[in-house]
């Protein structure tokens, strides 16, 4: 038995076709100990396919009215959560196991780091996938402090707390054989590609908190919003002057570079 209570945080947007078999995987986990499903306003099927744990003593589901992006979900969920260690999980995963669940909490619950990112293995460049992970496990104590913050940064929140823990802290552990959908698989295709523009403008906001982003630079991310062709996008990129920035939406939007094409080539 682990010394730590563990609560797994799953927020959910439309996602009717999988997130009855994540959190049936992590309510079955012997390492979970609650399990917070937070319905960020979704419109599909997703709250009444969660109506199933409503008598589910380890499972408690919080529905929002509206969709206030991510971050604000995953925030809600660290209010209400008991642990000691803070499990996030997406809720689009299609073959989430306890495999999984377990290479997440290992580093945690053997006290070698403070913060862990599970990366699906084989998936493009190691390190681009992990650090926008959505698979990641914390201690709560090391969270509390930011979670106004965090509530705030919608699509760029896994960009915000990577800046939160020290590299030699972090640790970034392969997921074997996971699975996602892609958003093209869950929506429309001219919504799953405002879908990837605004996650990469939300991440380049995040890191904007602590460059300084030029007029000029915020006038191209608002560009950015509304293109519709794979060679516009690249134009507008190379447009914005801060290269940190520059840098950290092109390799974001490298690894989506083929998905997206798919939808507007």
């Amino acid at each position: 038995m682990s010394k730590y209570y563990v609560s797994a945080i799953v927020p959910a947007f439309n996602e009717e076709k999988t997130v009855l078999n994540v959190i049936s995987t992590l309510q079955s986990s012997s390492l979970i100990n609650e399990v917070i499903c937070i319905n960020d306003g979704s419109s599909d099927r997703t709250k009444e396919i969660l109506e199933r744990f409503k008598n589910d003593k380890k499972v408690k589901v919080i529905n929002l009215d509206k969709n206030k992006g991510k971050g604000n979900a995953l925030a809600v969920g660290i209010k209400h959560s008991k642990g000691d260690i803070l499990l996030f999980i997406d809720a689009d995963l299609i073959n989430l196991t306890k495999d999984h669940i377990y290479s997440l909490l290992e580093p945690l619950l053997q006290g070698t780091h403070r913060a862990v990112l599970g990366y699906i293995s084989g998936k493009g460049n190691r390190n681009i996938v992990a650090d926008l992970t959505g698979q990641r496990a914390y201690f709560k104590k090391d969270l509390e402090p930011y979670i106004d913050e965090i509530s705030k940064t919608r699509f760029g929140v896994e960009t915000y707390l990577n800046k939160l823990f020290k590299a030699e802290d972090t640790i970034k552990v392969p997921l074997h054989n996971l699975k996602g959908l892609f958003k093209y698989e869950k929506q429309r295709a001219d919504i799953a590609l405002k879908e990837y523009l605004k996650e990469g403008v939300e991440i380049a906001k995040v890191i904007g908190n602590t460059e300084i982003i030029s007029d000029e630079d915020m006038k191209v991310l608002q560009k950015i919003l509304n293109i519709s062709d794979i060679t516009t996008l690249k134009k507008y990129l190379n447009k914005i002057s801060n290269l940190k920035i520059k840098n950290s939406l092109q390799k974001y939007f490298n690894q989506y570079v083929d998905i997206i094409r798919k939808i507007y080539p």
